[in-house]
């Protein structure tokens, strides 16, 4: 029995190699289109989380606001500005039965405000003015654009939003509603 063994001819070398490069080249030009695509999903859910964990922690907030452990004095909860883009809290923290006042060296009282696009927070504050605010988020990442609360009753509604900063255009909102058992 004989074997006949036989090459590629050039045509079709030539051939396969033309198909090749067009294929090549396809993917070549898809790719970083989908490395952008990519790397803009990951800002966004970096965005979500960035977000949802600022939600979290004044959600956290305002639930222990009004929290006393005895006879405590004043406004728990105040809602500052006209856009109610700034919170004031107090809670008896170390359940003394009393809350320390913005002077106490372990104050009870709580801030929250909308400032230059980032969202900030400072113990021992009893207005939304002043230094020395904490950004809540890193400000070369995350830009909020809105932040309000407001209260009806007991319930109180927080309003979220944000961007990221290297792309501006990709944008999130959030929106809780809460109970106050302590107010």
């Amino acid at each position: 029995m004989r074997l006949s063994s036989r090459g590629f001819t050039l045509l079709e070398i030539l051939v396969a190699m033309a198909i090749g490069s067009v294929l090549l080249l396809t993917a070549a030009r898809f790719l970083p289109m989908l490395q952008q695509q990519n790397l803009r999903l990951l800002v966004q859910v970096q965005l979500q989380e960035e977000l949802l964990q600022i939600m979290h922690r004044l959600e956290k907030a305002l639930r222990r606001a009004g929290y006393c452990h005895g006879e405590c004095v004043g406004n728990a909860l105040e809602i500052r500005a006209p856009a109610g883009d700034c919170l004031l809290l107090r809670w008896d923290e170390s359940s003394s039965g009393r809350w320390r006042g913005p002077a106490a060296a372990e104050s009870d009282f709580y801030g929250y405000r909308l400032r230059e696009e980032k969202l900030e927070m400072q113990r021992g504050v009893a207005s939304c003015d002043g230094r020395n605010w904490e950004s809540l988020s890193d400000p070369r990442v995350l830009g909020i654009s809105d932040f309000r609360v407001q209260r009806q009753h007991q319930q109180i509604r927080i309003t979220l939003g944000g961007f990221a900063r290297q792309w501006p255009q990709v944008t999130y909102r959030l929106e809780h509603w809460l109970t106050a058992e302590n107010l």
